[in-house]
């Protein structure tokens, strides 16, 4: 939901935009008015060691690239699995193909810039970076935080900031978006619940977190770097 949304607001602002994802069928289900739009390019990011070969393509396909959104969410089918039953074998593999990717992918991207003149990178990351969860929204439902979660979200985020200090004298902007919970027509229960908790009352439209992060790649934000957004509709201010 939340790609989709960027890649609308990206289309708006008139950029050329580029999606990496493994699911060319996807793309393909999309509407021709939306795919002329943008390129696609198939490309499997839980593939570590990989990384560094597809952004020396993409950088010399397309001649370098100002801006770069790390959004992506894989996991394993077991991911879901309440704190007990989580294994070792699954949390490694979370941590890598989720927060690993992000990292190394930032790494090699952020050192193309830092070479050509400068660039920005956005990490989406979570509240759950911020603040641990309320499991007690979940009662009655099906509905968890994944153990993983939280310190992977985490991760991403102070990595962010690790990158940002790294590059800031070579003209790299990083920053993290941290999104609450976006409204996906989940249980009624948890919805109350959730709603309670939020200063305006409410989930976030997809849409209203794309914006922030299509607002850290332009000149509004030139002066801003090594940043966590919060865009959670208050959740975090009390």
């Amino acid at each position: 939901m939340i790609g989709g949304a960027i890649t609308t607001a990206l289309i708006e602002c008139e950029s050329e935009v580029i999606i990496l994802d493994i699911d060319e069928d996807k793309y393909n289900a999309l509407p021709d008015s939306v795919k002329s739009s943008i390129n696609f390019e198939k490309a499997d990011l839980t593939q570590l060691e990989e990384i560094s070969g597809i952004v020396e393509d993409l950088w010399a396909k397309y001649d370098g690239i100002d801006n770069w959104i790390n959004n992506a969410y894989p996991r394993t089918k077991d991911w879901a699995n309440k704190l007990e039953d989580v294994s070792v074998e699954s949390w490694r593999k979370n941590v890598d193909v989720q927060m690993n990717s992000y990292c190394i992918i930032s790494n090699e991207i952020a050192k193309k810039m830092a070479a050509s003149g400068g660039g920005n990178i956005v990490n989406v990351s979570s509240i759950q970076a911020l603040k641990a969860p309320d499991f007690s929204i979940y009662e009655g439902t099906e509905m968890t935080t994944p153990a993983a979660y939280t310190p992977i979200k985490a991760g991403i985020m102070m990595y962010s900031k690790y990158l940002a200090s790294y590059f800031g004298n070579r003209n790299v902007r990083v920053n993290a978006v941290c999104p609450g919970g976006v409204f996906n027509n989940q249980d009624e229960s948890f919805l109350k619940r959730y709603n309670r908790k939020t200063l305006l009352g409410r989930m976030a439209d997809p849409e209203e977190v794309a914006r922030p992060v299509v607002f850290l790649l332009t000149d509004a934000a030139s002066y801003i770097t090594g940043s966590a957004l919060t865009v959670d509709g208050g959740w975090t201010a009390i």
